[in-house]
């Protein structure tokens, strides 16, 4: 026991003020659709099927990115000869639908040569990290009303996202300290952190849990996985896929698995929505948070 105390006291503090200041090593590709010539080297190499494109269609053909089926594996970056796709990163990402996790762009082709021509660029604005950043130093401040409770649900994961959400309750992030707590059973739940490709076996269980959860409840599908099946797809023997084909999701948190930061943004941005859903008044006056050694 005297060991552990004395070990405390020399470590210090190693609670993040500001996880979201942390560079990640690697976040979600960006593709640089000016530089594409749309050779398909990048959905063909896609193990997931987060990038597809398009046969030409009246003289037109369309590349996708969606990154709620991305694993952030990077092999589109190694396999586009333009270097039009590079390794970007941002990996704190939350959104309100699939769509908004989607990039997409139509290109002219030329009948004579076949040779494409980028023709715009689409994409649905998200919740920005700086909101959810403005959300937690407002927490950090001392300015939250009330707490949030949340039941992690496990559809049918891998388990990589449950270390991660793990990982949230750790000393680095401390979870707790931002009013947002973990709860055994979805009739004391806020929110339901969902994860995995929802398996056959788990959807009955999925569809109760929702059941059982008050309402006004908020669903967040976790991981790609959770977001829109990943690797594992949808509507395979085994799995249903992503889990907004069994219960509704209100806020998408994609990655292979997403960071604790990345999760934590999740709830962060899952929280302005039930508040917005509740009709709650903004928080009130509350105890500053407190880090932990």
């Amino acid at each position: 026991m005297f060991s552990i105390l004395v070990k405390s006291l020399t470590t210090g503090i190693v609670t993040e003020m500001a996880p979201f200041d942390r560079p990640v090593p690697f976040g979600f590709p960006v593709i640089d659709f000016t530089r594409c010539t749309m050779c398909d080297a990048c959905a063909k190499a896609c193990p997931s099927g987060a990038i597809q494109s398009t046969a030409p269609v009246a003289g037109r053909r369309t590349l996708a990115l969606s990154y709620g089926a991305c694993i952030q594996c990077r092999e589109c970056v190694s396999a586009c000869p333009e270097q039009a796709v590079s390794a970007g990163t941002q990996g704190e990402v939350a959104a309100y639908t699939r769509g908004q996790l989607q990039q997409s762009a139509s290109f002219d082709v030329d009948p004579a040569s076949g040779a494409c021509t980028l023709r715009h660029v689409e994409a649905q604005p998200a919740p920005s990290l700086e909101e959810a950043a403005a959300r937690l130093r407002a927490r950090i401040q001392g300015r939250l009303g009330r707490s949030l409770h949340v039941r992690q649900v496990d559809a049918g994961s891998c388990n990589g996202c449950e270390l991660e959400i793990a990982a949230m309750s750790n000393p680095v992030y401390d979870l707790e300290r931002f009013g947002i707590h973990m709860v055994a059973s979805p009739r004391h739940a806020d929110v339901l952190l969902v994860t995995g490709p929802v398996t056959r076996n788990m959807e009955v269980a999925l569809r109760r849990t929702y059941e059982a959860a008050p309402d006004p409840r908020i669903v967040v599908a976790v991981g790609a996985c959770g977001c829109s099946g990943g690797i594992f797809g949808e509507g395979t023997y085994a799995a249903l896929g992503g889990v907004d084909r069994i219960v509704p999701v209100d806020v998408y948190v994609p990655g292979c698995p997403p960071s604790p930061s990345a999760l934590l943004n999740g709830l962060l941005v899952a929280m302005g929505k039930r508040a917005a859903r509740t009709g709650a008044p903004p928080p009130a006056a509350a105890a500053t948070s407190t880090p932990r050694t």
